[in-house]
């Protein structure tokens, strides 16, 4: 897979987490238009295209450490940072945003395994 098709496939699967995680996750909620929608989505796979990567190698040797765990830790701060930037989005508590990290990590594995 080329980079800019995982770039759109980053974004297609922010957007696409943010829309069902709104819509049938009791403690996440989203309160703003479409236009915000669209672009909490965009920043949501923007951050995991590009600031992931940079994030994962600054922290391997705390990866290797913890086998692998701290990778969750990363997720979270980005999606934090997503929650922080749009105040339209709404995380009752940190095991919302953990379920909301697995469907995202379900939601980008699938987009990726139909575009390969």
């Amino acid at each position: 897979m080329d980079k800019m098709t995982k770039f759109i496939t980053q974004i297609a699967a922010g957007i696409a987490t943010l829309k069902i995680a709104h819509l049938y996750i009791s403690g996440i909620s989203f309160t703003g238009g479409w236009e915000t929608f669209v672009l909490a989505g965009f920043t949501l796979g923007f951050l995991n295209f590009f600031i992931k990567p940079i994030l994962k190698i600054i922290t391997l040797p705390l990866r290797i450490l913890t086998l692998g765990f701290f990778s969750l830790i990363i997720n979270i701060v980005i999606v934090y940072f997503v929650d922080l930037a749009f105040y339209e989005l709404q995380f009752e508590r940190l095991s919302f945003m953990v379920v909301f990290i697995v469907l995202l990590w379900l939601i980008n594995l699938t987009l990726s395994s139909f575009l390969n």
